[in-house]
């Protein structure tokens, strides 16, 4: 059959449905019947035989090209009068024996013994309708492409396919179930806790992330149990995905670098949810994730595993504790957003109602706001509106930058969550206003203690001293020395009761808790909770008597130690 010879679709090819495009053609020598596929081969020049190539009508149907130019090559076939479906790369489709091997428990109707054969004809059958075939686009991720387009589930504008099988739950979980009004309905109950809501803007600050310049951060919501963290998360992420515990739109803190990268990966401005930090195994990896996020890629390997997978994304984690109790870097605190309050109240039964009302609501409507604010986006963008985002977003950054440094370092992560609510409000996706100014302030505007890692080692020393009391030396009592020995003494500066701590047991019980003594002397120093002398060298660790002897210490200032009036002590 010549390139220019016309030839009916075989009947065959119609079967349970289109198998393939319209005007598909069949190379010379091939036919197709209800059974399968043939070639005529010539055994002599009187004798012409039909070989089987496959035991199906089978058909090249699509091809896909990925951003990075690879191919994957879209095979439909006919199974008891349906048809059936795989993409698959396209150096598999080239080699057939490789090709049976990766789609036989498919159903692939082809043998081994057939493999070279199917090989040959598929690659026949695209050659000559390369008019017809459909070069289509292939998403590696969720969210933006490099088109301009936002993918926000499969086939929701392009096809996905993902490029490792971990992946594959929470792509499922990312689509709509329910009615937007019905998700409009859940989500009201958060209008009275703006804590609650700040899970609801950093979902969906997420895809505004490129446009005005920010990189990927982590919002932490954390605190007591019972106050309705995970429920926040789930109201954030069911925009996009199901929050219910039988998907996987929720990823879970039980988890190791590599397998929280690929997570990551999936998506490229989208959220992902972290949730309950008690199952971190290692503190060292929520360590290394915080400062990776904000990189839009994953770690440097070799010998063949991941290397720098991309991604951007607003992680949120929710848990009793805090992403930043495990690590002893400020500049971790630069670099998160935590929110303390408890994100539905402290209201009891009212709390509790109003948490389980969103909670359920959104587990049954969830995946229908994203679509609908991605479309507002992206006419915004089509008008010319990608200035008009980064000049609001500059405004909110100013508004947002408070007092301290730490306020300001984070002021544009604050800015981009802002600039979500207003634009999801004007936009009739959240239904009710975005917080006032104060109630912005009141929840990132304070420097919290973990935005400070020397304060955080002194709450340690003050839990070690508390519970070692018996085990200070006093001047005033002939006390014994106990079984492990002294570790510091009672003592007296500008008549007010102090402690003074010797330094290799003030470095150990430092240690246990994850800190370094040299690595908080200098903050200690700045706030001035040492007392110093310049008689010394360092200035800092003072000669002092104990039990008899005189020791170098570490003498704290008496308002380390001090106690509120209210604590009744």
């Amino acid at each position: 059959m010549t390139d220019d010879h016309e030839e009916q679709q075989p009947d065959a090819w119609h079967g349970a449905g289109q198998l393939v495009p319209e005007g598909y053609r069949l190379p010379e020598g091939y036919r197709v019947s209800y059974a399968g596929v043939w070639v005529q081969k010539q055994v002599s020049k009187e004798v012409t035989i039909d070989l089987r190539v496959a035991w199906a009508p089978l058909a090249v149907r699509a091809v896909y090209v990925d951003p990075a130019g690879d191919q994957t090559v879209e095979l439909a076939w006919v199974e008891h009068g349906r048809i059936v479906t795989r993409i698959v790369a396209r150096s598999i489709v080239r080699r057939g024996r490789v090709l049976v091997a990766t789609l036989g428990d498919a159903g692939l109707p082809v043998i081994e013994a057939d493999a070279k054969l199917a090989e040959r004809y598929l690659a026949a059958v695209e050659s000559l309708n390369q008019k017809r075939i459909p070069r289509l686009h292939l998403a590696r991720q969720l969210g933006w492409q490099d088109d301009g387009t936002f993918v926000t589930s499969q086939e929701a504008p392009h096809r996905v396919e993902v490029k490792f099988d971990e992946q594959k739950p929470a792509l499922a979980a990312h689509a709509p179930a329910g009615t937007f009004e019905g998700w409009q309905a859940a989500i009201k109950r958060m209008e009275v806790y703006p804590a609650a809501q700040m899970a609801l803007y950093a979902c969906l600050a997420a895809p505004l992330l490129h446009l005005v310049g920010v990189n990927s951060f982590t919002v932490d919501i954390s605190g007591r149990s019972t106050r309705g963290k995970t429920t926040a998360a789930m109201a954030g992420m069911s925009v996009w995905a199901d929050p219910s515990e039988k998907a996987d739109g929720l990823y879970s803190w039980r988890t190791t670098m590599l397998a929280a990268e690929k997570r990551l990966n999936l998506v490229n401005g989208l959220p992902v949810v972290f949730d309950e930090t008690k199952l971190v195994q290692n503190p060292e990896m929520v360590h290394a994730l915080l400062y990776q996020i904000p990189k839009n890629h994953g770690q440097a390997r070799g010998g063949g595993w991941p290397s720098g997978l991309p991604w951007r994304t607003v992680m949120v984690s929710t848990g009793e504790q805090s992403v930043l109790t495990f690590t002893t870097d400020q500049g971790a605190g630069a670099r998160v957003l935590t929110v303390k309050e408890a994100p539905f109240g402290t209201d009891g039964p009212e709390s509790a109602a109003a948490a389980v009302e969103v909670r359920d609501g959104c587990s049954e409507h969830y995946g229908t706001a994203g679509p609908r604010y991605v479309e507002q986006l992206l006419d915004l963008l089509a008008k010319g509106g990608k200035t008009r985002l980064v000049a609001r977003h500059k405004e909110l950054t100013e508004a947002h930058r408070y007092d301290s440094d730490m306020s300001a370092r984070r002021a544009p992560m604050v800015a981009t969550l802002a600039l979500a609510a207003e634009l999801a409000h004007a936009w009739g996706i959240v239904p009710f206003q975005p917080p006032q100014e104060d109630v912005w302030r009141r929840l990132f505007a304070i420097s919290d203690q973990t935005d400070n890692r020397g304060e955080m080692a002194l709450d340690i020393v003050r839990e070690y001293v508390a519970s070692r009391r018996r085990d200070l030396w006093s001047p005033y009592t002939e006390n014994e020395p106990p079984s492990c020995g002294w570790i510091g003494r009672e003592i007296d500066v500008d008549d007010s009761p102090t402690v003074a701590l010797l330094p290799e047991r003030l470095k150990e019980a430092l240690r246990r808790a994850g800190y370094e003594l040299d690595s908080v002397i200098p903050s200690w120093r700045e706030s001035g909770v040492l007392v110093e002398s310049t008689s010394y060298r360092p200035p800092y660790l003072l000669g002092r008597k104990l039990n008899g002897s005189k020791v170098r210490l570490y003498v704290f200032k008496p308002e380390v130690f001090a106690t509120d009036d209210e604590d009744g002590e």
